[in-house]
């Protein structure tokens, strides 16, 4: 029979790897991004059931959360207040407020004063919905109800609870909902609500910002008010009493003859100012005194020349420049000319002239310095006989003018303060009604559309994340801890048995038939069909030849042993060889019930019982197989192996056939099984693909008895070709979607 073989003839019989209780090989566990790519893919239905419950969970998390609506609005502090009244340049020009005054306007608005206006403002106290929102919040239930299009109706019982109570559980409310921020390092305020209520929050930042631009405004118009009674009735007080004041002063005045308006008598003025001329006449006399004594000493000692200083008099300057000049002409007409020279005669002659000139000049001066020192003289005499004259007057104005100083400093101070108050109350009267506010309103809050929190785009988001991750982690957990066999790298790497190859679930690959022994017949060539020759060549590599006796069997129930069994005689039988399939299942007999003759005699029952060992056979409808199968039940306790019956049968089947197939009980429920496999050239375990677990293969090994055969191994049953490409295998059916077109 010319069939591919996957596997090359080791030459030697395969020995199962000892038990050393650990899973892969340390050359084997290195984690690749490869690996964690086909984990995840092999692992899809946990990590998107993962993610599928995070994102329930998150679903319902942000379900169950309240619906918060944010609303703000803006205002700006009023740096530079436009001048409806005139004012003063002090007051006109206000310094822009400092970081530390902002702050204190951002707990103007947050304090419990403002919250209370606002209470009584908008009018919530009266509102049942905000009353039972204080005083009843809602729960997770009202809040899925509610996302669903359904309120529940909730009424809030205050009767037990004190009006005052209740409007600072309300104050409370309002302080904890309520943030005002300050926009940078602007001054611009952000007020913003966070309310259960869309309108109502916009409501509430509206109002907050309303009253904080209008609440100074209004506590100084009340101001200005107040102020404007209390100044009215002061000034008009004071107005009687500073008349009164310059009444008593004016009439004193007269009576005294004192009349000057700066608060002295006449005499003490004229004193006053004779003193100032008396002081001035004197130096005056005394000046012009020592100028003419200065004159004619300086005349006595050294001429006209000396005496034209003392005096000063330009004419004598002039001419003494002038005669300057000759002198240096005359000097310098003697160094060139003989003294009879015209010139230098010219030039003596002019200088005798200024000479003549300069001494007429000083005469006039000193006569002048004489006149006007007379002069003073007698002005100086003049001045003091008038100040006597008054001095005498004088001694008696002082006692008057201390009354009068008393009376005048009186009426000074009671019509400074009358001023005073005036001006106060001119300038309230005028601001009143026309007070500017310190803020003003920029941006009014708008009612939200959508709430703030919860995000729902950003909790699934997270729940997305968190769902994948967290099912990623699962996924590779889940991977980690499990036990069983997906490839045949399993069976040789973390069990230690060779792997003879795979039998495909039939529904994983095309073409195929109604079930795995149609697929035989009818697509003979198929992906099916050449998995189980792949199987068979694997067995024979191991150089039985004619006369095989090969046991199928399996740990446990369920494994698909006679499918495995039934499909494999078929496929032999198709190539022409002599084949029996031999059923040993006495406790279920599932291959005589796949071949429909559970109810035919003889069977295997009547061969063991046989003296000569003959066995019954039947033909397979739809090939030349032949199955031996068990028609009648074996009494209770009764066994195939009593008295080395079924050897002789097995004996008989070897010179009949050139295979013989032995479909045997699982090994860990039955204990025959380990004898009816000790009678056989090969044994095959048949492991169910991703269902039992590598504990359960090596259980099943340790019973099988491994040295009394000439070859055995493992085949995995049930493989879903189109899903074990996302195991990352190294075998043929883990390129299976590299090869599938070739079969159609």
């Amino acid at each position: 029979m010319n069939l591919p073989a996957l596997y090359e003839p080791r030459g030697v019989v395969p020995q199962r790897v000892a038990e050393s209780g650990s899973g892969y090989r340390p050359e084997e566990d290195h984690i690749t991004v490869g690996y964690l790519l086909a984990l995840l893919r092999r692992r899809s239905a946990v990590l998107f059931l993962t993610l599928a419950v995070v994102m329930g969970l998150a679903l319902v998390w942000t379900t169950a959360l309240p619906r918060i609506y944010e609303s703000s609005a803006d205002v700006v502090l009023i740096t530079r207040p436009t001048d409806v009244v005139p004012q003063d340049s002090a007051a006109s020009d206000p310094a822009r407020p400092r970081s530390e005054e902002v702050e204190t306007q951002i707990q103007v608005i947050q304090s419990r004063e403002m919250t209370g206006q606002v209470l009584d403002d908008t009018g919530l106290m009266k509102d049942p919905v905000f009353r039972a929102d204080i005083i009843s919040p809602r729960s997770a239930i009202d809040n899925v109800l509610s996302s669903i299009g359904i309120e529940r109706a909730r009424t809030a019982d205050d009767t037990s609870l004190d009006p005052a109570a209740l409007r600072l559980k309300a104050i409370v409310y309002l302080t904890q909902r309520l943030s005002v921020a300050r926009l940078g390092n602007s001054f611009t305020l952000r007020i913003m609500i966070a309310d259960l209520d869309a309108s109502r929050s916009a409501l509430l930042a509206n109002t907050y910002a309303r009253l904080f631009t209008t609440d100074d405004l209004r506590a100084r118009a009340r101001n200005n008010t107040t102020a404007a009674k209390v100044l009215n009735a002061r000034v008009d007080e004071l107005s009687r009493q500073a008349d009164a004041a310059n009444r008593d002063v004016q009439a004193y005045r007269v009576s005294n003859g004192l009349l000057s308006s700066s608060a002295t008598s006449l005499t003490e003025q004229e004193i006053s100012t004779y003193n100032q001329q008396v002081a001035v006449a004197r130096a005056e006399a005394a000046e012009d005194a020592a100028a003419l004594a200065s004159a004619r000493a300086q005349l006595r000692r050294g001429g006209a020349d000396g005496v034209g200083e003392a005096t000063g008099s330009q004419v004598v300057a002039s001419l003494r420049a002038q005669r300057v000049q000759l002198v240096l002409k005359e000097r310098d007409l003697s160094e060139r000319y003989f003294d009879g020279h015209p010139d230098l005669v010219t030039v003596r002659q002019q200088i005798a002239d200024v000479d003549r000139q300069i001494a007429a000049e000083v005469q006039r001066s000193l006569r002048a310095l004489e006149a006007k020192a007379n002069a003073s003289s007698d002005r100086l005499s003049s001045l003091l006989a008038s100040r006597a004259d008054t001095r005498d007057r004088l001694s008696r104005d002082n006692t008057a003018l201390v009354k009068l100083a008393d009376l005048d400093n009186r009426a000074q101070a009671v019509q400074s303060l009358y001023k005073s108050y005036l001006e106060h109350r001119n300038q309230v009267v005028a601001g009143s009604g026309a007070e500017q506010p310190t803020a003003r309103l920029i941006s009014a809050a708008a009612v939200p559309i959508l709430p703030s929190s919860p995000n729902l785009l950003l909790n699934l988001a997270l729940g997305l994340v968190v769902g994948i991750l967290l099912g990623a982690l699962v996924a590779i957990l889940a991977e980690l801890s499990y036990r069983g066999v997906t490839t045949l790298d399993d069976l040789e790497q973390r069990i230690g048995v060779r792997g003879l190859g795979f039998v495909p679930d039939c529904g994983s690959v095309e073409p195929r038939g109604d079930n795995p022994l149609d697929s035989i017949v009818e697509h003979p060539e198929g992906p099916f069909a050449e998995a189980l020759r792949n199987v068979i060549v694997s067995i024979r590599h191991a150089g039985i030849g004619s006369g095989t006796v090969i046991a199928i069997t399996s740990a446990v129930p369920g494994e698909g042993k006679s499918t495995v069994a039934a499909c494999m005689g078929r496929a032999l039988a198709m190539a022409h060889d002599r084949v029996v399939v031999v059923d040993c299942d006495v406790i279920r007999a599932q291959l005589s019930k796949i071949f429909g003759l559970e109810g035919t005699e003889p069977g295997m029952r009547e061969a063991v019982l046989a003296e000569d060992g003959r066995v019954t056979w039947y033909e397979d409808a739809d090939s030349s197989l032949r199955v031996v199968p068990i028609t009648t039940p074996f009494a209770r306790g009764e066994r195939l192996t009593e008295r080395g019956r079924l050897k002789q049968v097995i004996d008989h089947l070897r010179e009949e056939f050139d295979v013989v197939i032995l479909d045997c009980p699982p090994v860990l429920p039955i204990a025959e099984s380990r004898e009816i496999v000790s009678l056989a050239d090969c044994a095959i375990l048949v492991v169910h693909w991703r269902r039992t677990a590598d504990r359960v293969v090596r259980a099943a090994l340790r019973q099988l008895p491994l040295r009394r055969l000439k070859s055995y191994g493992a085949v995995l049953n049930g493989v879903d070709m189109r899903k074990q490409a996302r195991f990352g295998g190294s075998d043929a059916a883990s390129f299976y979607r590299h090869y599938m077109a070739y079969y159609q």
